[in-house]
């Protein structure tokens, strides 16, 4: 099969990458070709998800086509490649935390088709590495959307996006979803507390 050459875009950044990240947190991902919608398949969505996710973190991508396996080398043993609720219950985490792993590149993924498999031998690498950081991940309920947090906060969504941009609120990203720590938001709270007690405006 004839490979094209590859292909190098650089990333995104302001407004514009703000509101393509705001839209890729539905993840429901529908490419028009003249005029006609197309619903991707899973394996070329989730593709597509991670270089624009990619770009709207500022990071110039590059696509290109990959080898074929060659015949004469032998296929990698099925029962080492598992499937995302396979390797998410060898880890034991929820499949979209798993996922998220996948996006962010954590855990490398080999497409069979158009489904995702992940290397039993990758996922117990990073079982080990966990282990020696001696650190769970964040729960689901530990991070927040910004929606979440503003109303955890008494600020508008505006406010909150603000407060990540300057660099106030730290950020996360879980695949293009961006995600603040509630941690983070109840530090800045008392931080804003202490700024009330000392006669300091409060923002809105």
């Amino acid at each position: 099969m004839t490979q094209h050459p590859a292909t190098t875009t650089p990333g995104l950044s302001g407004r514009e990458a703000e509101r393509l990240a705001d839209a890729l947190e539905a993840r429901d991902v529908t490419v028009f070709v003249d005029g006609t919608s197309l619903r991707l398949p899973e394996g070329a969505r989730d593709a597509v998800v991670d270089l624009l996710s990619r770009m709207t973190r500022g990071e110039t991508v590059t696509v290109t086509s990959a080898a074929v396996t060659s015949a004469a080398e032998p296929p990698a043993d099925p029962g080492d490649l598992l499937t995302t609720s396979q390797a998410a219950a060898l880890a034991g985490i929820s499949a979209t935390y798993l996922r998220n792993l996948t996006t962010e590149g954590v855990l490398p993924v080999q497409y069979r088709g158009s489904h995702r498999r992940i290397r039993r031998a990758d996922v117990q690498d990073w079982l080990a590495r966990h282990g020696e950081d001696g650190a769970a991940p964040d729960s689901p309920e530990d991070l927040l959307t910004t929606s979440q947090a503003a109303a955890l906060a008494g600020i508008s969504a505006t406010y909150l996006r603000n407060l990540t941009t300057e660099g106030t609120l730290p950020v996360q990203y879980r695949g293009s979803h961006r995600r603040i720590r509630r941690s983070d938001v109840q530090a800045w709270l008392a931080g804003r507390q202490r700024r009330d007690d000392d006669g300091a405006p409060a923002p809105h």
